[in-house]
C-alpha cells in the first residue's frame, strides 16, 4: 500500500471510532430510564399516550440513522 492509502485507512478508522464512541454514549444514555435521573422519562408527554422513554427511544434511533448518514457522506467526500 502506498502512503496515501495507509493515511486514508487511518483517517477512516479514526472517524469510525469517533462515530462509534458517540453511538455508545447515546446508546447507554437510554439507561437513564432506570435511574433516579430519568424519573421524568417515565411520565406521559402532554395529553398523549407517549412516554418520555418511548420518545427518547425513537429519537435515539433517528439520531443513529442521521449519524450513520453523515459518516457515509464524509467517507464519500474523502474518497474523492
Amino acid at each position: 500500500m502506498t502512503e496515501a492509502n495507509v493515511e486514508a485507512v487511518h483517517r477512516k478508522t479514526r472517524q469510525r471510532l469517533l462515530f462509534t464512541g458517540i453511538h455508545l454514549v447515546l446508546y447507554f444514555s437510554f439507561t437513564l430510564n432506570w435511574t433516579s435521573w430519568g424519573t421524568a422519562l417515565g411520565t406521559y408527554v402532554g395529553d398523549t399516550w407517549l412516554t418520555g422513554s418511548l420518545l427518547m427511544f425513537v429519537l435515539l434511533i433517528l439520531t443513529f440513522i442521521a449519524l450513520e448518514t453523515v459518516f457515509l457522506m464524509m467517507s464519500r467526500w474523502g474518497a474523492r
